[in-house]
């Protein structure tokens, strides 16, 4: 490791939280000379410290790009009216978000890892005394994330759910909301937060029912192609989400976690529009 008078400020930060792995050889990151980077003690590859985001990950492929480039296109804010009006029909954002908020334990200094933490609208709900890592695709969104996070323990950084950059057993809860059912992996990336989780730690997955569409009244008349225009054109979710959403409508969300967290739970959430799975890290 460099001398500390060396250690860039931002490098400095995330080595004082020595959790960080490489995601592709598991090597111990530490902070490289001089640079706002971690670099791998074991291979060497070295990651820059982009505005306080740790860029593990920038180039994604298959469902992760077509979420990527959702979030980050002017599709999204577009979109946000249907999210809000969710919200609206479930009492408001933080009451909605609160049906899955509320399964995280109550402890002072948890370390909490989130999951495609987007802009992270609830981290002012969350305790100050945690220390919480939040990770995503997206750098629209992590970008939306920085000023909610600063002046907070909030240590954020571009990745995939799939391959997590985090040494085993590090964390006390395990949360992700809004992403799940169109991970590249929805299977392994469960299994990856139950490996970074401590064991017996709460591990809670939330995201919208897959066969949500199946609400809709085009559905119910067998109009799939004005089924189609509604999600993709006026529901501003474009043609390559759309397509998504169709391919992993009969996704079984309790089945694949619980070949993870043979216990879990699922609950219906949000008018019966959403789930919320809660589970536990084994023991190892």
């Amino acid at each position: 490791m460099p001398a500390a008078s060396t250690i860039h400020p931002q490098a400095r930060r995330f080595a004082d939280w020595n959790i960080w792995r490489c995601p592709h050889c598991k090597g111990m990151l530490e902070p490289a000379a001089t640079e706002p980077a971690l670099a791998c003690a074991a291979c060497g590859l070295s990651m820059p410290i982009e505005d306080d985001v740790l860029v593990l990950k920038r180039d994604v492929e298959a469902n992760n790009h077509v979420a990527q480039s959702f979030y980050d296109s002017p599709l999204w804010p577009r979109f946000r009216f249907w999210e809000r009006f969710n919200w609206i029909c479930n009492g408001g954002e933080r009451r909605a978000r609160n049906k899955v908020l509320r399964y995280l334990p109550q402890s002072p200094r948890l370390d909490l890892l989130d999951v495609a933490i987007g802009d992270g609208v609830y981290l002012d709900w969350l305790p100050r005394d945690w220390r919480i890592a939040g990770v995503d695709i997206s750098r629209t969104q992590l970008d939306a994330c920085r000023p909610r996070a600063s002046n907070r323990s909030v240590w954020l950084s571009q990745c995939e759910a799939e391959r997590l950059p985090f040494e085993d057993a590090q964390f006390d809860a395990v949360l992700s909301i809004g992403a799940f059912n169109y991970f590249n992996d929805p299977e392994g990336s469960l299994r990856e937060m139950v490996r970074v989780a401590r064991p017996g730690a709460p591990v809670i997955v939330s995201d919208e029912i897959p066969n949500l569409t199946d609400r809709l009244f085009a559905r119910k008349l067998g109009r799939p192609d004005l089924e189609r225009y509604i999600v993709s054109r006026i529901m501003n979710l474009g043609d390559e989400f759309t397509d998504m959403v169709e391919r992993y409508r009969d996704l079984d969300v309790l089945a694949l976690a619980r070949r993870v967290m043979p216990d879990c739970e699922m609950k219906s959430i949000w008018m019966g529009v959403g789930y919320v799975l809660v589970g536990q890290a084994p023991a190892r």
